[in-house]
Order: structure tokens, then sequence, then C-alpha cells
């Protein structure tokens, strides 16, 4: 009988602790506010080891001149195989343009070269949501394959809605072409008059010569995938994957075969990051992104691998209720996603043409970011405390105030009235009385 009782205790005891537990759990502020975010980036921490990079496929990367203020090919090299056409190009005319990706079979026999998907963004001078736009739309793109036939010793247009879109002066114009090719064909970028047919004006041969930044060529890797080299621990605290820095992440090399010079990817831009993390421990695991190099719009692609239900996708914005990020801040944040320890997930990423690098991915165990967002509560509590308790002082002087005031404000009432002497007086007070 007693033991029942202590269990009924026992039980109302806890029930009547679990509100106090969800009040304090509640209380803390959430995961991606910015003042835990702050902390968070300013911790030490460490880099997580990744595997070798492997490149696959070619890209060629058409972003200079970056202005084009002149008609004719922007870039353009014989390739074969899985080739994505990435450009990037300001109509710096005075006057509509438009931008086209073009084919050539130097072959004595037509070719079949398949259209594996393409992305474009609507025009505009705003080159930062033109980054973010074209990142969305690659990854929410449905992949739909299409033959383009190419005779002999002749071009084709790749892409027929690129070549119904016009862009006005000053646009940034943007787009991503994935075909695979049987055998080598020229693949190239080509800015003209919307009024012109593409397949007339490319034999014409102009071509334009890059600008200052050189930011163009021919690279081996328009994918690449790295891995954790051991599977994060929970218990190793915060670890980073940092990408397109040059040193831990090199930069693409490759050639400008219109230059005829070597040339870099300086930021790895059109490149297809797969980043396949692995984890271990207990507890959640929270994910942040920090650009390091300057201002970025984009988004990240998140894979979570359920072998009973498959695949979950999930595309986060970078930033997601702003229009950039990182502008001179290099400790700028922004949460990307929560996940039990254990899991094994892919990060997916393509840096934007208008996009500052190197950024980081931040990997925050919860043991680590639970005592930042306790510190941070009680900070705010505190604050709370003290602003509560000068208002409460603020309120007590002003009642001293009112207190000393009044007797000064009923004399002067007094003293308005007719002058009567201190004999007058007390015979009022004796008629009272006899009343």
């Amino acid at each position: 009988m007693k033991f029942k009782k202590l269990c009924t205790y026992i039980a109302g005891l806890l029930t009547a602790c679990l509100p106090l537990a969800s009040a304090l759990a509640v209380d803390l502020p959430a995961v991606d506010d910015p003042e835990v975010m702050d902390r968070v980036v300013a911790q030490r921490m460490l880099p997580i080891s990744m595997t070798a990079p492997v490149d696959t496929g070619t890209l060629l990367l058409s972003d200079s001149p970056e202005y084009a203020d002149g008609d004719g090919i922007l870039y353009g090299d014989m390739v074969s195989g899985d080739v994505r056409l990435y450009f990037y190009h300001v109509n710096q005319h005075p006057y509509n343009r438009k931008i086209v990706a073009m084919l050539y079979n130097p072959h004595p026999y037509p070719l079949e070269a398949v259209l594996q998907g393409y992305q474009y963004t609507r025009p505009s001078t705003d080159y930062y949501q033109v980054g973010k736009e074209l990142s969305t739309m690659y990854y929410e793109g449905n992949m739909t394959v299409n033959k383009i036939t190419v005779p002999a010793h002749n071009y084709a247009v790749v892409g027929q809605r690129l070549n119904e879109t016009v862009v006005r002066p000053d646009q940034l114009f943007s787009g991503i072409v994935n075909v695979s090719l049987p055998e080598p064909m020229i693949l190239s970028s080509m800015i003209l008059p919307p009024q012109e047919d593409p397949v007339a004006f490319i034999r014409k041969q102009q071509y334009l010569a890059s600008d200052s930044v050189q930011l163009r060529g021919t690279f081996h890797g328009k994918d690449r995938y790295l891995s954790t080299l051991i599977p994060y621990s929970t218990d190793s605290g915060i670890g980073y994957i940092l990408l397109a820095d040059g040193v831990w992440d090199r930069f693409l090399q490759g050639r400008d075969v219109m230059d005829n010079r070597a040339s870099e990817d300086t930021g790895n831009y059109g490149v297809d990051y797969t980043i396949h993390l692995r984890t271990t421990g207990n507890g959640d695991v929270h994910l942040y992104f920090n650009p390091q190099g300057g201002e970025y719009a984009g988004v990240t692609e998140l894979i979570y691998s359920d072998p009973q239900r498959g695949e979950d996708k999930k595309i986060v914005e970078l930033p997601r209720h702003r229009h950039s990020m990182g502008l001179n801040d290099p400790y700028a944040m922004e949460y990307v996603d929560t996940f039990p320890a254990g899991t094994d997930m892919t990060i997916r990423i393509m840096p934007p043409g208008a996009a500052n690098l190197p950024v980081r991915f931040l990997v925050v165990p919860d043991n680590k970011l639970q005592p930042i967002r306790e510190a941070v509560q009680a900070e705010r509590t505190a604050k709370e405390k003290r602003a509560a308790a000068a208002a409460e002082a603020a309120k007590r002087k002003a009642a001293y105030k009112d207190t000393t005031i009044q007797p000064e404000a009923e004399l002067q009432s007094d003293n308005q009235g007719e002058f009567t002497s201190l004999k007058d007086r007390l015979a009022k007070l004796q008629q009272k009385d006899k009343k």
C-alpha cells in the first residue's frame, strides 16, 4: 500500500515538473536565432577531413567578357562526352540582344546530341537574384532528355527558348546547358541582335576577346564529388567543410582556346558539388552556411537517404528571407537544417556567377549548440530583469516627485485666497465646533 502511494506521489511530481521543463525548453532561443548564430560562428572549430575531389565531365565557362558590348562568339571549344555550358553575361549594348548556345558538327555525317536539360533566368539588372534563381531552377528542374540532330558540317541551336529570350540593355542573362555529345563537336555561346538567325550569324565567325578578369575556358570537372574521410562524430565538436578557397578545395585548371592561354575557374563557378556527409554520435546535428568571400545569394539541395522510404530532398535558399548575405561580413550565417546523428546525407551546391567565394558549411552538434542557446537566454533574462528594475526605480522616483510637489500645490492654492489672520482662523474653527 505504501509502495503504491509512493509511486502515485512520484508520478504526480513528474507530471508537475513536465510543464516547467517544457517552458524552460520553449524559452530557449531558436537554432536560427541571429544572436545564437553570431556566437556559433565565433566558436573554436576544426575542418572535417574530406576525401580527394573526384571531378567528372567537362565544363565550358563563358563569363568573359562579362559585359559584352560587341556581337559574336563569347566562348566555344570542341568537346565530347558529358558537357556543361555555363554562361553569365550582361548586355552592354545600347540595344536589345539575345544570347544563345550553338553546336557545330565537323564530321561528314550527321550526329545526334542529347540535350539533358537546360535552365536560364529571366534577364535582370539584379545580379544576385539571377544567381539564386538559376540555382533554384537547376536543382528543381526535371531533367527532360531531348535529341538534337546536327547536320554534317553544319550548326544547330541548343535550346530554342534561348533563341526567343530578349535581353535588354544592362540586363544580366545566365543559363546552364547540359549535353551529351557522342563525338567531338564545337559547343559555343554567342550574343547577337534578336532578329538575326543564329545559324546564319555564327558563320561570320566573329570572336569576342575576353576582359581583364579572363574568367572563361574549358575545364575538366563540371561535377565534383567529396566525402567525409571518416564519419563526423558529435564528440569531435564543431566542424566545417570549406569550399572553393583555392587551397583546401582547389580551383579548376583549364585552357581558354580562344585566347590560347591557361585559365583558372576562380570560384569554381558552374561546378555542381556533391558532398557526402556521414555522421555518428548522439543527439541532433545542426547545419549552417557561412559565406566568407563576400556577398552571396544561392541555394543548396539536401538529400537524406532512408533505406525504407527512399530519398528525401529539400532545397534551402541561402539566405531564406533576405536578398543576399555576407556583404562586408565574413561571419554571416544562415541556418540550413537539423538532422539526427547517425544520418548519412548529401549536400549539393553550385557557386552562382554573382556569388563570392569561399564558403563553409558548419556542422554543429547539439551538445555544443545547447550551452550557447542557454547563455544567450540567460543574458536576455538578466537584461530584462535589469530593464524591469530600472523601470521600477523610475516609477518610484516619479511617485516620490509627485508626493513632494503636491503640498506645494496645496500651499499655492491656499495662498490664492484672501489673507486671514490667526485670530480669524481660530474663530472659524470654534464656529465649526459649535455646529
